[in-house]
């Protein structure tokens, strides 16, 4: 008896050193804030808004709250389920920005457990999607990241988390706003690609163009609508993969000056208010190219942070396979890759031409054979079913699939390795385009113990008692004595001052390690932490247990 409880205590302690996963920070949470923006000036009879819940592996319940209307719908969604609403009039009214201002049009989907949201803004021939992001994964600076208005207004909107934020454009303050309010920025004529917007307290960040011809000259025109990430969760290497319409245009928006930019497999097209060049960009300025199916996609790299969409082009594009019409997604780098995303197809209530919806799955060349799917919650088997598309020279691969003509489907895509997801929907003039699968851990201060980012920390158990921690940090450090501080339990290791990689054996038990750095201005600070456990499995020897012969 003895024996048999020590081994089930030795399982446990095994099961405890396994890791839980390699994202804490992604498109998964319990609080969210989403606003939506003109519709190629449509009235609100003919918008269809819709919010879709995605079970994150386990049943959830909440509510959406609309601000304005101080009303709240009530919701519950299954393990990997699918939970979708289609507003009223009277709440399309409440959340629908066409006059630039202050308001209080946003809408609050909160939840008991864990869920991915997303978002639909549709109408006849007029349609975009976005992943929204839960409060944990935004911030204070931003970059927009648009393209120029044609046929109705275009810019953004934020809504603040917190009472009393103070937003920024350009570094002029725009509006002072209350939790729930929205400031809604647009323009006729400016494309605002590059604008800089900033805020004291974190804000939800939405680029909403009411109607926009990709590329211009190009038919049809559509709405676009896209949650942004923040600056602090921009990377430096990207993999930006093609859908089966076989060419899109990518937009890369510098965070800081000096910024210089490598590609393969795109093209540099002249373009209004690009750069046309990749080297040397100040923070702001942008550059545009042109990437085709056929060339695999295109792998960017940058040394500094930079932003990245990517767009469908209209259906009258010379080339183009397919129905379909533009679109814009967020590309986050794969800094950011996690291990498994689940999504389900936007088929929106009433009229819509949208009839065949896929999934690209970015992964790793040398492991997307790891790469399985579970449909339904179904039991998980290797990917099938659609077409691996390799970029030799970036050494990523992704993978086209088409979904069933099902809303209330669920698609769960794994690899072990990482990867990201993307969503996409054609019709004849109608397309969505988003990110479903991705983290938004801080890129620009982190560290690292044993490779785990700090951020993930709390979704793993070490089984090591040996802790090798380094430093990854984006921008010029201090040179003065005490830029690199750390923190155990809250109280400084005088020992680790300036020291960008150190190890040491920590006794089994949970952590908070804090990390603070020192910029090159002297003022600001970086502050990241993350909590660390460490359960080693140990055998102890038992004197009734008789050894056996040798």
């Amino acid at each position: 008896m003895k024996t048999k409880n020590l081994l089930k205590k030795l399982l446990f302690m095994i099961a405890l050193c396994t890791p839980l996963s390699l994202s804490a920070v992604d498109t998964r949470g319990t609080d969210f804030w989403v606003t939506f923006g003109d519709n190629l000036n449509r009235p609100i009879t003919q918008i269809n808004l819709q919010v879709r819940v995605v079970g994150a592996g386990q049943a959830a319940t909440g509510t959406i709250h609309f601000t304005e209307l101080g009303t709240s719908r009530t919701f519950s969604v299954a393990a990997n389920g699918v939970f979708t609403y289609d507003f009223t009039d009277e709440e399309k009214t409440a959340t629908y920005n066409r006059v630039m201002g202050i308001n209080n049009r946003s809408v609050r989907i909160t939840s008991s457990a864990p869920v991915m949201v997303y978002a639909l803004n549709q109408s006849s021939a007029s349609t975009d999607a976005t992943n929204v992001l839960p409060i944990t994964a935004l911030g204070t600076e931003y970059f927009q990241i648009s393209y120029q208005p044609i046929h109705a207004p275009g810019g953004y909107a934020v809504i603040a988390t917190e009472n009393t934020t103070r937003v920024y454009h350009d570094g002029v303050l725009a509006a002072t706003l209350n939790a729930g309010q929205v400031y809604y920025r647009v323009s006729s004529t400016v494309d605002m690609t590059g604008s800089r917007i900033t805020a004291d307290k974190p804000i939800a960040f939405f680029m909403l163009l009411g109607g926009v011809n990709i590329p211009v000259g190009t038919t049809a025109s559509d709405n676009q609508f896209q949650q942004l990430a923040p600056v602090h969760t921009w990377g430096r290497n990207f993999f930006v993969p093609v859908s089966h319409r076989n060419t899109e245009r990518v937009r890369i928006v510098a965070s800081q000056d000096g910024t210089n930019i490598t590609q393969v497999g795109a093209t540099l097209p002249t373009v209004v208010g690009s750069q046309n060049r990749l080297t040397d960009l100040n923070a702001g300025e942008w550059v545009e190219l042109q990437v085709r199916l056929a060339d695999g996609g295109v792998f960017i790299q940058s040394n500094h942070p930079v932003g990245v969409c990517s767009y469908m082009v209209g259906q009258s594009f010379p080339g183009i396979a397919g129905q379909g019409d533009p679109s814009t997604t967020w590309v986050p780098p794969i800094e950011q890759m996690i291990p498994s995303a689940t999504i389900a197809p936007f088929i929106p209530a009433g009229g819509t031409n949208l009839n065949a919806h896929f999934a690209i799955i970015v992964v790793h060349t040398d492991a997307k054979n790891q790469t399985i799917m579970s449909v339904g919650g179904g039991a998980p088997a290797p990917i099938s079913g659609g077409t691996w598309h390799d970029h030799p020279t970036a050494g990523y691969s992704f993978y086209i699939l088409q979904l069933q003509n099902d809303a209330t489907l669920s698609y769960t895509f794994s690899n072990s390795e990482g990867l990201l997801v993307f969503a996409y929907g054609t019709g004849s003039a109608e397309t969505y385009y988003y990110v479903a699968g991705s983290a938004f851990r801080t890129l620009n201060a982190a560290f690292f113990a044993n490779n785990i980012h700090n951020q993930d920390l709390s979704s793993h158990v070490f089984g090591t008692n040996q802790i090798n921690f380094r430093t990854e940090i984006q921008g010029d450090v201090s040179t003065q004595p005490g830029h690199i501080r750390w923190f155990i339990d809250g109280v400084e290791d005088v020992s680790l001052r300036d020291q960008a990689t150190w190890s040491r054996n920590l006794p089994n038990g949970t952590y908070l390690i804090v990390l603070e750095v020192l910029m090159d201005d002297n003022i600001t600070v970086r502050r990241v932490e993350g909590t660390l456990t460490i359960a080693t499995a140990t055998i102890i020897a038992n004197p009734h247990i008789r050894k056996l012969p040798q």
